[in-house]
């Protein structure tokens, strides 16, 4: 059995955790580097929790279906005929063999290929074939009604596929409402997929929230952010980005006092308002906890789906969205590949010479490198900048209570 948190990191981590941030101390390095902490995240925190698992332009059509591994567990996502996105466990009713084995397009039903077992894409049973030695086994019929294909809590948002593996998590669209309440004047219905790309790197998956500050941004994303006084007031000492952590979402937000800046170049059309919106155009950018963040600029969108592969290493898949005909117009190629290098550099290699992400990314692999040190565990927190950091790690304290 799983020790708890307590137990593998210490008894009084999460009471230093929870000081207020000027006094506390955050978590060891061993919930960055222990197999027992990550095993117990994968049973505790994880299941509970809304789930980025893939896009929903991965099934862009009804009748279209993936299998997908969470946690361990084999998964079917397939868009029925409804064009609603569903999700199944992929494990045959009748002696527990795989039902989709690569993904597929324009199905009809789900078969077994072990002993055809099908089911239709709303998970019902429809057809047990010669199981007692006729056709349609007319004299020994299963029970359809409790032989449906098992399924999992599904939804989706931002084009971002999530899943409920416990199932009691309240709904998503509350779950992330922090983040639905920060985009809710513009039109994201309007982007288009451009680009996709998948990489791992050798680093434990929280860095990536615990980055949810821009403290680190004239040091780490050279050119892009030359001095402090970009991110600071100067006269007040007040950070101009806004860092705000609620709920399941931790977001940078720009600050009134500064207008927002078009990072991606004019020449791609920005995100259109929804009609009768009255907000201006300046958004934010958000983690949504435990594993996903959507990056949001004026003309185009870039979310990331991070899966944790083990204590020290993460899988990444993003994709980029633009507007309309902007996503795929040959006019605007150059553009587009402007605004996706200034995310992943133009090498696509993650390095502290390339975009943003990349950038980003190298300081994970040097944090995670230094967990591994006895003298890593005396976390501490800027109160000007780091109450996102701090606001995280005690989430992720209350998820494993």
């Amino acid at each position: 059995m799983t020790r708890s948190f307590a137990e593998i990191l210490g008894p009084d981590v999460a009471s230093k955790l929870a000081q207020p941030i000027e006094q506390a101390r955050g978590l060891p390095s061993a919930a960055y580097t222990s197999q027992e902490f990550y095993d117990l995240e994968q049973e505790r925190l994880f299941p509970r929790t809304w789930m980025g698992v893939a896009y929903a332009d991965d099934i862009p059509e009804p009748g279209d279906a993936m299998p997908i591994t969470v946690l361990g567990l084999p998964l079917i996502l397939v868009r029925d005929k409804k064009n609603n996105i569903r999700a199944y466990h992929n494990v045959c009713r009748h002696r527990a063999t795989i039902v989709l084995q690569k993904p597929e397009k324009g199905l009809k039903n789900l078969q077994c290929p072990y002993h055809a077992w099908t089911w239709d894409l709303e998970g019902n049973l429809i057809a047990t074939p010669y199981f007692d030695g006729t056709p349609n086994s007319e004299n020994f019929s299963v029970d359809k009604e409790k032989n449906g294909l098992v399924p999992v809590r599904c939804d989706e948002w931002h084009r971002i596929v999530f899943i409920n593996l416990e199932g009691n998590a309240e709904p998503l669209h509350d779950y992330l409402k922090p983040a639905i309440e920060l985009y809710d004047h513009l039109d994201i219905d309007a982007l288009r997929p451009a680009f996709r790309i998948d990489w791992e790197y050798e680093s434990n998956w929280k860095m990536v929230n615990e980055n949810w500050e821009v403290y680190h941004h004239i040091w780490v994303h050279h050119g892009i952010f030359d001095k402090m006084s970009d991110e600071v007031e100067l006269e007040t000492g007040e950070p101009y980005t806004l860092m705000v952590a609620e709920g399941n979402v931790l977001s940078l937000r720009p600050s009134p006092k500064r207008p927002p800046r078009n990072l991606y170049g004019s020449e791609l059309p920005e995100i259109p308002l929804k009609e009768g919106a009255t907000k201006g155009r300046a958004a934010g950018i958000v983690a949504l906890l435990p594993n996903t963040t959507v990056s949001l600029g004026m003309n185009r969108s870039a979310p990331v789906i991070y899966t944790p592969l083990s204590p020290s290493r993460t899988r990444a898949v993003q994709s980029f969205y633009f507007v309309g005909d902007a996503a795929t117009d040959d006019k605007l190629a150059e553009a587009r590949e402007k605004a996706i290098n200034l995310s992943l550099g133009t090498t696509r290699e993650w390095n502290d010479k390339g975009g943003i992400r990349s950038q980003d990314q190298n300081c994970f692999v040097l944090q995670q490198a230094a967990r591994y040190s006895p003298v890593a565990d005396n976390v501490q927190f800027s109160p000007t900048w780091e109450q996102n950091v701090h606001y995280f790690q005690n989430w992720v304290a209350e998820q494993l209570a």
